[in-house]
């Protein structure tokens, strides 16, 4: 049975280099995904809520701003089994990935 892990890199290099990693290891390329974070357009929804939630962070608005600045990307893999699994998880280690 088909199982997808998720992990999020902070650089868009570090990710395209664990993506490069896991594809040389043998993980076909169907099954290896990178996708780069962006910024969501703001709706006048969003921004409103978004407004009400800064003024309630810690620092204030611009702390808030800061913490919302999403760079980096994120691999998804497809395994069959825990070994690939595991191998997978070791080879994106390598390269300073997170758990999504």
């Amino acid at each position: 049975m088909t199982r997808t892990i998720h992990r999020n890199f902070e650089q868009v290099t570090d990710a395209e280099s664990a993506r490069s990693a896991l594809l040389a290891s043998g993980f076909p390329p169907s099954c290896v995904k990178l996708t780069k974070h962006t910024t969501l357009p703001p709706s006048v929804s969003t921004s409103m809520v978004g407004n009400l939630l800064d003024s309630l962070t810690p620092g204030g608005p611009a702390a808030a701003a800061q913490a919302r600045q999403r760079s980096g990307a994120m691999l998804t893999i497809d395994i069959y089994d825990e070994d690939e699994g595991q191998k997978a998880d070791a080879i994106m280690g390598g390269f300073g990935s997170q758990a999504a």
